[in-house]
């Protein structure tokens, strides 16, 4: 079998849904499977090392804007990346001609260009739909009505979570097959490491920095914690700035209220899991996330994870079980949850391991992985 992926445009192989698809197109070739990833973005290089996955480059560019960016020179850009994208599709269609796959895979909400070459060569075509968009990137499709018609003729649409299958199920009219999201668990075990070990309690916020992601809650929550006495924290917010505007607020909030003995950002990561080693709390402060990958990361890192009871946090999160939960957007409710956790460190350690044990169970890449193969098998057989 031979599958071609079309990822979404993106600046970063770091965010959730590529270093998804990565995860998955690594695990299909160690099946067997033939994976072809055609690349949107010329200037980005997936971290690849299996020579057996085919990546080539077909520069073509995003269709997603900011909610609220209309207007006229909207509808013009949109119309000049309409007309160039026809012909990235064109020479799309030439290539895979000669490469023949047997199935097409879209990773995410984007242009659609995936879906037009599926149709035209009759291949089937599955869609993996991984984020809510206006809700938990702040952005839509520009040709929303036209990518709404392409799913509809997907022969699978798979959703990463109820939150997301629950939306886009009523919008489309069609069933939608969830899959929730793995990762590759032993790039994420942390062994050996006792959490709140250490008399100042290290949290993380790992994510891009965007309002989506709330991190601007956090600080305000740290800072609370520290004027009423609570100072032996120290947060660190990591992540690419995807938001100027937002991330000077963030540090223009931490100068003014003399925050930087307790909160640092770092926004280039090379190394995620070197920043977990030393952190005893994860936090998912956002506004409403499709899935929550980051989550998953955290509990297989054995940290506790704080997050916000929206979207598909509370479906990864049971409140006092394998995690906490704060009511989202209000910082006093999130710092009442770091507290709780600073003063019953002993019953935090069985939350972490419960935590732990959830995500090995229900989140690895090879189980996603398997419930991907049987449906292309399903898609092959004609018994969708």
């Amino acid at each position: 079998m031979k599958v071609c992926f079309f990822p979404h445009y993106s600046k970063t192989y770091q965010n959730g849904a590529t270093l998804s698809l990565l995860n998955i197109a690594n695990e299909l070739v160690e099946k067997g499977i033939e994976v072809i990833i055609i690349q949107p973005n010329k200037n980005l290089i997936y971290p690849i090392d299996n020579e057996k996955i085919k990546c080539i480059s077909v520069p073509a560019y995003s269709m997603r804007a900011p909610v609220n960016y209309h207007g006229l020179i909207s509808s013009f850009k949109g119309m000049i990346k309409t007309l160039y994208n026809w012909y990235s599709m064109k020479k799309v269609l030439s290539i895979l001609k000669k490469e023949k796959p047997d199935i097409i895979h879209i990773n995410g909400l984007d242009s659609g260009i995936g879906a037009q070459v599926a149709l035209k060569l009759d291949i089937p075509f599955v869609w993996h739909i991984r984020q809510l968009l206006a809700e938990d990137l702040g952005m839509r499709v520009r040709n929303e009505k036209h990518i709404y018609k392409l799913l509809q003729k997907a022969d699978s649409v798979i959703a990463i979570s109820d939150t997301v299958k629950s939306k886009f199920e009523t919008l489309l009219n069609k069933d939608l097959k969830l899959i929730p999201n793995g990762i590759p668990l032993e790039n994420y075990k942390i062994e050996e490491n006792v959490r709140f070990s250490n008399q100042v309690v290290n949290l993380l916020l790992a994510g891009r920095i965007i309002r989506q992601k709330g991190q601007f809650d956090a600080v305000k929550a740290i800072d609370h914690l520290v004027k009423t006495g609570v100072k032996n924290i120290h947060l660190t917010i990591a992540g690419n700035s995807e938001d100027i505007e937002y991330v000077e607020k963030i540090k223009k909030y931490i100068y003014n209220q003399g925050l930087h003995d307790y909160i640092e950002i770092i926004e280039h990561v090379d190394n995620l899991k070197k920043i977990r080693e030393k952190c005893d709390i994860g936090l998912v402060c956002s506004k409403k996330e499709a899935f929550g990958r980051v989550t998953i990361e955290t509990m297989v890192s054995r940290m506790l994870v704080i997050g916000a009871n929206t979207g598909g946090t509370i479906e990864i999160i049971e409140d006092n079980v394998t995690g906490l939960l704060y009511q989202e957007g209000d910082y006093l409710s999130l710092a009442r949850k770091i507290k709780f956790a600073i003063e019953n460190k002993q019953d935090m350690a069985s939350i972490i391991e419960k935590g732990y044990e959830t995500a090995l169970e229900n989140y690895s890449i090879s189980s996603v992985v398997n419930q991907i193969v049987e449906l292309y098998h399903t898609i092959q057989n004609g018994k969708l």
